[in-house]
């Protein structure tokens, strides 16, 4: 080695001291003098890299971690620090392809393995994760991040015991450790052991009584418990702890769950506590849907509320160069908080498989806060994936800027972890409204909202602040799973009596609902109702719906409850009721088209908005429109005719099963081609003008 060449590694170490010391600004001093004398000098680079990335600079960090492999192409140490950046850059593809290559040329360097793991979880590609994680602690037993991480992991694959095991082998390495103790609570909570989850979580504080993360889980599994004092008392020491955290105001607001008038109350109460905080605001907008209390037209001003308070009035933050060719291949940009098990796995997913690729480049951008299993099949469909949860607005605008993003769609809404202030800093040209939400978004900056002529007419366009666009039949399809169960008998052919009943969630069932349910069951006196969703698992809960019956004359003999289970089972459950009858105000979605796929007629009252008119949509796409009355007078004569005729079931339900699959409500290519059909139409229209 030469004495010049000596001299740069003896400051590099220098350097090196100083960054483990915590001294980044001499650590930087030097690294930039070390590159002046010799802009080949890697080790500095990277280490600009990593200090750059400890501050959030992830542009000049990715510069920096490719100038070190410019001068040492290959070198795994390097590769780790770019794919990290790049990890944190949401990109998380490109970020997996670096950390494999860094492992092959260090296959059992802890962190390395570690690293791709958590990149592997960020893009649902699960197994992988776990391999790489067991391959991370054979290596470095006890490392308490990997064995977070990895139960974190299993616990996304359904397997929240497994979860439990692990952590509990990680506290035999670090018993003191608040963070195993608390992912240990998470397990347990998935689990269903929410007595043992709150141990593990007051354990946790008891360690580290400033773990605001726990004092809301803490709070959380209280309120599962009905310990509703508890944890509003948990929530407020998390905002106490850190005033900023917003899923401590959601908890808070989440105490008055059944999506009616009391949750909505409540909401505004907090609210007031934290005007700002968007997530509150999307939460009482949610709400405000399950009561028929507000009008159309004061739910729809609400939402321009949100608008107003949301809005940027500082324009686009596109490109201005943008290329704004007509008919050229476009990079679609879809942004969710539900690419996982969720209605969007049947209606968007499909869609998103079935595209031309050649014509439309897809990318997922995931802030999807709990990806399970199924998130995998949204990652296939892409093109590309970006895990965005950790990016701030600013950075996720940017990101999407930078992957030159045409039209943008957001497929959540006002749904848990949506990005709508993303939106409202219109990162791409074109930004459409789709999918999971019921109303207008409030944004001026989302151009079109796709919709269909029921769920959001013509001449109701004033409740919209974006254009509205009709698909030809339903604004959405539904592709079944292939573990369909197949159509069972009707069970009024093994019974003396017909069974109506409801698969829908638990914060549709209000009581106006079960008012128009009861007007029914008076109506065919020897009727019994059955209710199924594994919220029922809760006594609680089961007492409020025996309650609403019980206030408009039905006994308790004649309801029926089911706890669901897996989804093959939910839908196998189908067998045990002759009819389904909808919800009000708010609709049954998928539950209607599940329904409908296992051959049970779907009874529903058309109602005056969005959510009120999802069954009416879905049952006239299946080819069965006669089920969608105007009124709760037709609504329960409907139901009398029907149970008159409970010898004909069985083959009704046959028949409905094959009209239905054949029908546009499954048509999932010939509505592929008219969704991107009206993409291309929009864009075309923003070239021109």
């Amino acid at each position: 080695m030469s004495e010049a060449t000596e001299a740069l590694s003896t400051r590099f170490q220098t350097a090196l001291e100083a960054y483990e010391q915590g001294d980044t600004t001499s650590a930087m001093a030097i690294a930039s003098e070390l590159v002046s004398a010799d802009p080949a000098f890697a080790d500095a680079h990277n280490l600009m890299s990593v200090v750059a990335q400890d501050e959030g600079r992830l542009d000049d960090a990715e510069q920096g971690a490719r100038l070190a492999l410019q001068a040492d192409p290959g070198n795994p140490v390097f590769l780790n620090t770019l794919a990290n950046t790049l990890r944190r850059l949401g990109r998380t593809d490109d970020a997996i392809e670096a950390f494999e290559k860094a492992r092959r040329g260090l296959p059992d360097q802890p962190d390395i393995l570690f690293n791709l793991g958590n990149a592997l979880r960020d893009a649902g590609r699960f197994d992988e994760a776990v391999e790489a994680y067991r391959a991370s602690v054979l290596v470095r037993p006890g490392a308490v991040a990997v064995h977070n991480n990895l139960a974190i992991t299993l616990k996304a694959m359904g397997d929240p015991e497994g979860a439990a095991t692990i952590l509990i082998e990680g506290l035999a390495y670090a018993p003191k450790s608040p963070e195993l103790r608390f992912n240990l609570g998470n397990a347990l909570q998935a689990a269903g052991r929410f007595d043992a989850a709150e141990a593990s979580y007051v354990h946790a504080i008891d360690l580290r009584p400033d773990h605001a993360d726990a004092w809301v889980n803490l709070g959380v599994v209280q309120a599962a418990q009905n310990k509703k004092r508890a944890a509003e008392e948990s929530f407020r020491k998390a905002i106490g702890i850190d005033p900023e955290l917003a899923q401590a105001y959601v908890g808070l607001a989440d105490l008055a769950d059944d999506g009616g008038l009391d949750a909505v109350a409540h909401r505004r109460k907090v609210l007031a506590m934290k005007p700002g905080l968007a997530a509150i605001h999307s939460s009482l907008l949610m709400c405000l849907h399950y009561t028929s209390s507000i009008s159309a037209d004061a739910l729809s001003q609400e939402h321009f509320a949100f608008g107003q308070q949301f809005e940027r009035p500082d324009g686009s933050c596109f490109s201005p160069d943008h290329d704004f060719s007509p008919d050229r291949p476009l990079r679609l940009g879809v942004v969710s908080g539900d690419f996982r098990f969720h209605a969007m796995l049947f209606f968007a997913q499909p869609v998103f498989a079935a595209r031309g690729r050649s014509a439309f480049h897809l990318t997922c951008y995931s802030s999807t806060a709990h990806p399970d299993a199924h998130t995998t099949h949204f990652r296939q469909a892409a093109d590309q994936w970006r895990d965005v949860r950790t990016l701030s607005d600013t950075d996720l605008s940017d990101l999407i800027v930078k992957d030159g993003i045409d039209v943008l769609i957001d497929l959540s809404g006002h749904a848990p972890h949506n990005r709508l202030l993303v939106f409202a800093r219109r990162p791409a040209p074109l930004q459409l409204a789709w999918g999971d939400y019921v109303n207008t978004r409030g944004l001026r900056a989302l151009d079109a909202l796709i919709g269909d002529a029921v769920h959001t007419p013509s001449e109701e366009q004033d409740l919209y602040v974006e254009k509205l666009i009709h698909m030809p039949q339903d604004y959405i399809c539904y592709q079944p799973p292939s573990y369909l169960p197949p159509a069972a008998p009707a069970p009024a052919d093994s019974r003396e009596y017909v069974t109506f009943g409801t698969f829908s969630e638990l914060t549709k069932i209000q009581p106006e609902t079960v008012a128009l349910w009861s007007r029914v069951l008076a109506a065919v006196p020897d009727a019994k109702f059955f209710a199924n969703g594994y919220l029922f698992a809760d006594e609680a809960r089961q007492g409020r719906l025996f309650s609403m019956f019980a206030d408009n004359g039905i006994a308790g003999n004649r309801i029926e409850i089911g706890i669901g289970g897996d989804h093959s089972d939910f839908l196998a459950q189908y067998s045990q009721v002759d009819v389904i009858l909808d919800t009000i105000p708010y609709s049954g979605g998928l539950t209607t088209c599940e329904a409908l796929c296992m051959g049970v007629p779907v009874l529903t009252l058309t109602g005056d908005r969005f959510c009120g008119r999802h069954a009416t949509a879905h049952v006239r796409a299946a080819g069965f429109g006669h089920w969608a009355v105007s009124n709760e007078d037709e609504f329960v004569a409907l139901a009398v005719d029907l149970a008159g005729r409970r010898d004909t079931f069985s083959k009704l339900r046959r028949d409905v099963r094959k009209t239905t699959l054949a029908s546009p409500l499954c048509d999932v290519e010939s509505f592929t081609a008219d969704f991107y059909g009206q993409i291309r139409a929009l864009w075309q229209s923003r070239c021109a003008g």
